[in-house]
């Protein structure tokens, strides 16, 4: 569920100042409230059996009824609650969010530099704080996991670094693919580096075989002789679309079936009619993920 449509961060892979960002298809900031999200997630949930609710935006922790929208969740008995974030709010959000039902947090992570941080995300803010931020949410008992979105010429020197990082503090790291997405279309090849790339990199420093992975997850996972875990998504290369369970929700409300197509579905007020509207959803889903021109800002990542 992308919560609201707005970040305070502007990262290269995502919302790049330069580029156009879908304004005209998405109010420029837009909320979603706890009502409607009480709405949808009840008119879902009784026709789907929800595994888990992932909040993500734009910054999910930029709303204002943020642990509001987590009691809902946890009031309708949604018991696996995640939420992604870039890490930087306000302090006691995590303890407040873990007592609300939060079960997991994901923090995006793209670069163990100051330098680097600062190119991906457009923002001069410290990324010792982003780090802290990472494992105080894991003295509070959450589920931590960290996504490193890997570009050519941004930070693939830095997987080492992450991954040692990540695993010497015992949080498991996920390298993903730069997907297809949004303003950077044009640009998507000159930026890419692939899972065997990112696996070739690792390989220099660290022998690993597979870890047990679910069915229908959306990475692979390996261990490192040192117990370090790590993830690899890879939409382009390593397509996982055949498994997919996954339903999207925009910030409007809007049910969306498949990453690579930006038809959006409006859930109705007639009971009768929803399971209709979710084949629809689950029609547009696609064998091989192809990239949209929506942002994952709107859409949620």
């Amino acid at each position: 569920m992308s919560i609201l449509s707005h970040c305070s961060f502007a990262c290269v892979y995502c919302a790049p100042k330069n580029k156009p960002d879908l304004t005209n298809f998405y109010p420029k900031i837009h909320y979603l409230s706890p009502e409607l999200l009480e709405s949808k997630i009840k008119t879902l949930t009784s026709h789907i059996q929800l595994k888990e609710v992932h909040l993500t935006g734009g910054e999910p922790t930029l709303h204002k009824d943020l642990v509001l929208l987590i009691q809902k969740l946890k009031e309708i008995a949604i018991n696996e609650i995640a939420i992604t974030s870039n890490g930087f709010f306000e302090d006691g959000l995590i303890q407040k969010m873990k007592q609300a039902g939060l079960t997991r947090m994901n923090f995006s992570l793209d670069s163990f530099s100051q330098g680097g941080f600062e190119k991906l995300s457009d923002r001069k803010l410290p990324i010792e704080r982003l780090l802290q931020r990472i494992l105080e949410a894991k003295t509070f008992g959450l589920d931590v996991k960290v996504n490193c979105t890997v570009l050519k010429g941004y930070n693939e020197l830095e997987i080492l670094d992450l991954l040692q990082w990540s695993g010497e503090n015992g949080i498991p790291i996920r390298f993903l693919e730069f997907m297809k997405m949004g303003p950077l279309q044009e640009e998507h090849s000159d930026c890419f580096y692939s899972a065997e790339e990112i696996r070739s990199t690792i390989q220099k420093k660290y022998n690993f075989q597979a870890y047990p992975t679910a069915p229908d997850s959306t990475a692979t996972y390996h261990i490192t002789d040192e117990g370090f875990i790590f993830g690899i998504i890879a939409n382009h290369t390593e397509p996982f679309c055949e498994g997919c369970n996954r339903l999207r929700m925009d910030s409007l409300g809007r049910i969306y079936g498949c990453l690579s197509d930006q038809t959006s579905f409006d859930l109705p007020s007639d009971p009768s009619a929803v399971p209709f509207v979710l084949q629809q959803a689950m029609d547009t889903k696609k064998m091989q993920f192809t990239g949209s021109e929506l942002s994952m800002k709107f859409i949620g990542g």
